[in-house]
Order: C-alpha cells, then sequence, then structure tokens
C-alpha cells in the first residue's frame, strides 16, 4: 500500500503537467524556432523581389532600347533617320502609372508602375538605377555624365568611325571603287547611323529578290584569321540574316542586290571560305557578337588579292536589321 501510495502522486502531477501545457522554457524554444524560420523566410521574399525587379527593369531597359532603333528605322524610311527628342512627354518627377505613363514616346504599350523621370531624359528604374537618354547617340543607358552631378562609371560600347558608300555593285580593285578595309563598308539599301549599319531598304523582303549585301575586307595574305561581328535581326522565319566570307580576285564585279549571293554560293572570281547565320534563338532586334575563324592557304594568297565579308539580309515592314563592330583579325 504504501508503494502505491507513494508513486500515485507522481502519476497524478504528471497529469495535472499535461493538462496546463508547455512549460516556459518549451514556449521560448518554439518562439525562437518561429523567429528563425521566419527570418529565413523573410529573407528569401526579399531576395526574390530583388531579382523579380531586376529582371523587370533589365526587359524594360532592352524593350525601350529596341523601340528607339525602331523609332529611327521607321523614321529613316520616311527620310529623317534621327532618333526621337525625347521617350515621352512627362514631366519631371513623373512617377508611372496608368493616368501617367512613361516612355509613350517610343513604345505602343509605355511603362505605368515602378519606374520614375527624374529629369529630362533621365529615368530611375525599380532597382533604383538610374537611366539617361542622349538624342545625339541614341544610347539608354547608365552612363551619365551630367554637369554638378557624380557620374556612375560604366563601359559604354561607343561606335567606331565608320563609312558606308552606297552602291549596287562594287568591283575589286578598280581606282572607281572604295577599297575596303577596317570600318570601311559598302552596301546596297543600307544606311549608317551612329556607327551601326542598317538595312533600310523599302523594297526588301523575304525573297531572293529581296535580299541587300553589305561588304567589307582587307588584302589578302597566307595565315588563320577571326571575323567578328554583331547583328540584330526581328524574326529569323521571315528575314534573311547571314555573312560569308570569300576570297575575290582583282576585276572581280559583286552586285549587291538580289540573289548573287545566295547561302553557299560561289560567284565567278571568288572562292567561299565560310559562312554563318543568326539562329532563331538570337531573333530578338537585341545585338548579339559571332565568331568565325578561317584558314587561307599560301596556294590560295597567291591566286586572289581581297577577303571580302558578304553580310547579307532582308526586312519587312516594321522589322529591323543590322551590322556594327565588324573587324577580321590575323591571329
Amino acid at each position: 500500500m504504501r508503494w502505491c501510495r507513494f508513486h500515485q502522486p507522481r502519476v497524478s502531477n504528471g497529469s495535472e503537467r499535461a493538462r496546463l501545457g508547455f512549460t516556459l522554457v518549451e514556449l521560448i524554444a518554439a518562439i525562437l524556432v518561429l523567429a528563425i524560420l521566419g527570418a529565413i523566410a523573410t529573407g528569401k521574399y526579399f531576395d526574390h523581389r530583388a531579382r523579380a525587379l531586376k529582371a523587370s527593369e533589365e526587359g524594360t531597359v532592352a524593350t525601350v532600347r529596341q523601340a528607339i532603333s525602331r523609332a529611327i528605322t521607321s523614321g529613316a524610311v520616311r527620310g529623317n533617320a534621327s532618333a526621337p527628342a525625347t521617350l515621352d512627354s512627362a514631366a519631371n518627377g513623373t512617377v508611372a502609372s496608368p493616368q501617367s505613363p512613361l516612355f509613350s514616346g517610343v513604345l505602343s504599350a509605355p511603362v505605368m508602375a515602378d519606374w520614375r523621370k527624374t529629369g529630362a531624359n533621365v529615368y530611375a528604374g525599380p532597382t533604383g538605377t538610374v537611366y539617361t537618354y542622349d538624342p545625339v547617340t541614341a544610347s539608354f543607358s547608365t552612363n551619365t555624365n551630367n554637369a554638378g552631378g557624380a557620374a556612375q562609371q560604366v563601359q559604354t560600347n561607343q561606335p567606331p568611325a565608320v563609312n558606308l558608300t552606297v552602291a549596287n555593285a562594287w568591283v575589286a580593285g578598280s581606282p572607281n571603287s572604295v577599297t575596303l578595309g577596317p570600318n570601311t563598308f559598302v552596301g546596297s539599301g543600307y544606311a549608317l547611323n551612329n556607327g551601326v549599319i542598317e538595312l533600310l531598304d523599302p523594297t526588301s523582303a523575304f525573297s531572293e529578290a529581296g535580299r541587300r549585301n553589305a561588304i567589307t575586307g582587307t588584302q589578302v595574305s597566307a595565315g588563320t584569321f577571326e571575323l567578328q561581328l554583331d547583328t540584330r535581326l526581328t524574326n529569323y522565319w521571315n528575314q534573311l540574316n547571314y555573312w560569308q566570307v570569300y576570297l575575290v580576285k582583282n576585276g572581280t564585279t559583286m552586285n549587291l542586290s538580289g540573289n548573287n549571293f545566295s547561302w553557299g554560293s560561289q560567284p565567278t572570281g571568288t572562292k567561299l571560305l565560310t559562312r554563318d547565320y543568326a539562329p532563331d534563338s538570337k531573333s530578338n532586334g537585341n545585338f548579339y557578337t559571332y565568331n568565325n575563324s578561317f584558314t587561307v592557304s599560301a596556294t590560295d594568297a597567291a591566286a586572289y588579292d581581297q577577303i571580302v565579308v558578304v553580310m547579307s539580309g532582308t526586312t519587312n515592314q516594321g522589322q529591323i536589321l543590322s551590322w556594327q563592330n565588324v573587324s577580321i583579325t590575323k591571329k
């Protein structure tokens, strides 16, 4: 009996403790665990939000830049290839909203949230990054140089000094034709805009006859070379966009419109060395850089006089096709 009475209170106390709930230590431990989990979840939330804002900002910047290029191209067809003076008519200090959208001067669907116009042609994105539009260079970038203000130092891609001669044909080695060299081009249906060679011929279309060519080159020599160029187009499926490298003999006439340089062709007086094209995955109106290596043998160097890059393309109404930063480097 004593033994039973001795143990009975312990059982009773345990039952009572269960009815009373958690101890203070257990509650504190639970609160700490919840606090830690909450901190982790909050950190992840803000991290995802920051990434989303950055992605949204980068998408808007790319869209605005494309719209500026389209505006230049559209104006060139009408005889005015200058960039828009402004991107919208919003007042300085405007916060983007459905009632006060930004970039309405170049975007059919202007920005209605997260952006602010902080000054004349100056905008702040969702992340706080400031972008300045320069109508002289048609650039929309974080590089600023305002008097009295601190400029954000970023690497800029200044266009090189480029010369473009508009002609329907070019004769290799002729004193009446342009001598090809670095940043020296001849093209049919193209125009030069701030170092960018834009296809503006309104008759161009997705057809052999609509193809327009621009060329550049250098004197031939034996060795291995690398071609590098930037190009952009709107739609892979209804535009032509490719380039081919030829060895060319002096006296050869190269017609720069129509189907004279179709894919893989090798006109008389030329030898095709390499070719490439912009794929569907990169036909979104943005510039992409391509590199191609090719070799000129000693025999070919003796038989031909020039290395010529032929850049071919077509456009439909409202589309863009451009070339820039084209170079041939001997390794």
